[in-house]
């Protein structure tokens, strides 16, 4: 987590204490109610800081950038037994109009599909063999179907029903864009 939020974090907290702290000085409630606030305030402390710990490190369900640097893929199939509906995991960096990879890498969850399933292991095998792979999430036309787009049809992550609205395309990387070099 990034030293910014962290110290945001623990500003609101301070000020959050220091204004029931205030109110418990200053009002003439009756002190179980003083003490009621303090312990109820306590707890809400407590249950943000392990909402906010298990969030780290989670994959993001929100959408894919439109091109972006492949670093890795996992997927995990349907589980009938222990019930689980499968996921793909895409580890990507964005890219730029140059095609440089910019930020942080991050961590995406995409709705389980078969072909995505299988597009997913043939990246991953390019990846193995050494070479540089590009995503490119292409939107759909309403009008087009998915098999007609080339590339992947994609749930939209986090849909509870499969609506296709995008394709997903595995390619080489793109060669990076230089800058012209002027005159030396």
């Amino acid at each position: 987590m990034p030293l910014g939020t962290i110290l945001t974090t623990v500003a609101a907290y301070v000020a959050i204490a220091i204004l029931l702290l205030s109110l418990n000085l200053t009002s003439r409630w009756r002190w179980w109610i003083k003490g009621a606030a303090i312990v109820i305030t306590g707890a809400f402390f407590a249950a943000s800081y392990f909402a906010i710990v298990g969030m780290f490190g989670w994959p993001t369900e929100e959408r894919l950038p439109e091109r972006f640097s492949l670093i890795a893929t996992h997927v995990e199939e349907p589980d009938r037994f222990i019930g689980t509906d499968g996921a793909v995991f895409l580890w990507v960096r964005r890219i730029d109009d140059n095609n440089v990879p910019v930020g942080p890498p991050r961590s995406y969850q995409i709705v389980y599909t078969e072909p995505l399933a299988e597009a997913a292991d043939d990246a991953q095998e390019r990846l193995d063999a050494g070479e540089t792979v590009e995503g490119r999430l292409d939107q759909l036309p309403p009008e087009e179907p998915a098999e007609e787009a080339g590339g992947t049809p994609v749930d939209r992550a986090g849909n509870a029903g499969y609506e296709v609205d995008f394709t997903l395309q595995f390619n080489d990387m793109p060669i990076v864009n230089l800058p012209e070099k002027g005159v030396l």
